[in-house]
């Protein structure tokens, strides 16, 4: 399965988790495209900011839970509000520094959350994950 026209969105306010993944998504060959937000509000204005990006192709959210200003769930419900074109490729990975139940429950409420993937990110879990999300 290629993977490679995917693009990826990082957002995270962790500096070292945002450059780790980028680094281990290129090193595993997932993909070459990747962009990085430091926080969810930086990320929901580059979408309304850039809209034909978001219009055309493939696009994986791995969105932090936890965040200042505005965390992962915060961020779920303002995409949800957002018009379906700018969301109808996208898929969301949700990431945690722990896997609480409550955080799963939670996120298995928003139909473009996929899965909530603990960190560090495991690639070989991410793409089993993709490859489960693509093959349908």
């Amino acid at each position: 399965m290629n993977l490679s026209d995917i693009h990826f969105h990082l957002v995270d306010d962790n500096d070292i988790d945002t450059s780790v993944n980028t680094k281990l998504l290129h090193l595993a060959n997932i993909s070459e495209h990747v962009s990085t937000y430091s926080s969810a509000v930086k990320f929901l204005a580059a979408m309304k900011e850039n809209p034909d990006l978001f219009h055309q192709g493939r696009h994986i959210v791995l969105l932090d839970i936890m965040m200042p200003t505005m965390d992962g769930f915060e961020c779920l419900a303002e995409l949800e509000k957002l018009d379906t074109a700018l969301t109808q490729n996208m898929h969301v990975f949700m990431l945690s520094s722990s896997i609480d139940r409550n955080n799963i429950s939670k996120a298995e409420k928003f139909a473009m959350v996929k899965r909530v993937i603990e960190k560090p990110l495991d690639v070989y879990t991410l793409k089993l994950a993709l490859e489960d999300l693509f093959s349908e």
